[in-house]
């Protein structure tokens, strides 16, 4: 009798971030929903993600499966981890991502967007390794007077700590030599870890309970009202979306090797996000939009980060997308 063929491994580290549980969550729902054959066309990916078979065992990396933290040993550990698992794909999902903080903290940003990636992008170029790096639109800094779509090939010009260690690891990547994707995207949420809309609904029931308890004391019922910045313009993107996204660029390699970008449909600003989460979740809280300067935050934001999304340029629009997000918190 033969043996049982053994699937594949992918690797993912970040398994705690939102891109690490997106991927969970979406191959769990494959596995529930798994089918036998699949046609690959040109429908949408979280169409085709519905049906398709899960052909890899993914194996997902927490601090204490990988601690990517300085020390004089983690080359060593790296490579120890990935001989043991011996991956077909390796996806380095894991980030300093607090874009503020950074300022403050530049060596560790670096560290773990520059330094960390490049051990890891190295190990696994060692070895043939496909190596899949998150980036982000940030690397697009300033401003876009043409408003045009960024394309993977476009010009970088990364602003503040965060966006040039994020372009730096993307640097280390292209050094390392190995396959690779490196995939920028913008405005991630999810029903998981810390994004904006989980903190739109959280600063609304916060709103919305304070004004019950005035409404106690006085007849004013005037909705309460969030600011939000109005005049930086990106693609939402869902990582459940990005999630199906990766998991079949695994399977098939569809795309070339190198940059691409992927985000969901639409263009928008933050206040007019916040207002679809608040419209969608139906809760009445009135959307002040105010400038990047009113908001004075530490750090630099793109003005105009809108990406041309070339893995899947059927993808549904953000708000098709943020209904599925609401709906998942709603049953959590």
């Amino acid at each position: 009798m033969g043996g049982v063929l053994q699937k594949e491994t992918v690797l993912v580290t970040g398994a705690s971030g939102q891109l690490g549980q997106s991927l969970q969550y979406v191959l769990q729902q494959q596995l529930a929903h798994q089918k036998t054959s699949v046609v690959l066309d040109s429908t949408p990916i979280h169409e085709q993600m519905a049906t398709f078979p899960a052909g890899h065992d993914y194996v997902f990396l927490d601090r204490n499966q990988l601690d990517l933290s300085p020390r004089e040993s983690l080359s060593q550990d790296i490579d120890r981890l990935i001989e043991e698992h011996r991956p077909k794909a390796f996806i380095h999902a894991a980030a300093y991502t607090q874009v503020d903080a950074a300022e403050l903290d530049e060596q560790a940003a670096f560290h773990l967007n520059e330094t960390a990636t490049d051990l890891l992008a190295k190990a696994c170029a060692a070895r043939n390794i496909l190596f899949i790096y998150l980036s982000t639109d940030f690397v697009f800094g300033g401003k876009n007077i043409h408003q045009k779509p960024f394309l993977p090939l476009d010009p970088i010009a990364p602003e503040g700590v965060y966006a040039r260690s994020k372009a730096a690891g993307e640097k280390a990547v292209q050094g390392a030599a190995g396959p690779h994707y490196i995939v920028r995207t913008s405005w991630v949420f999810s029903p998981f870890g810390h994004n904006f809309v989980k903190t739109m609904l959280r600063l609304a029931q916060e709103r919305l309970s304070l004004l019950s308890e005035q409404n106690q004391q006085t007849s004013d019922r005037n909705p309460p009202t969030i600011s939000v910045v109005a005049d930086q313009f990106g693609c939402p993107t869902s990582a459940l979306d990005l999630a199906r996204a990766l998991i079949l660029l695994i399977a098939t390699k569809a795309s070339p090797y190198g940059i691409h970008h992927y985000s969901n449909t639409g263009t928008a600003h933050w206040a007019q996000l916040a207002g679809a989460i608040f419209e969608q979740r139906n809760l009445p809280i009135t959307v002040k939009p105010i400038s990047t300067e009113d908001f004075a935050a530490p750090a630099p934001r793109p003005h105009f980060s809108v990406l041309e999304n070339t893995l899947d340029p059927k993808a549904r629009h953000w708000k098709e997308a943020l209904a599925e997000a609401l709906s998942i918190l709603k049953t959590a």
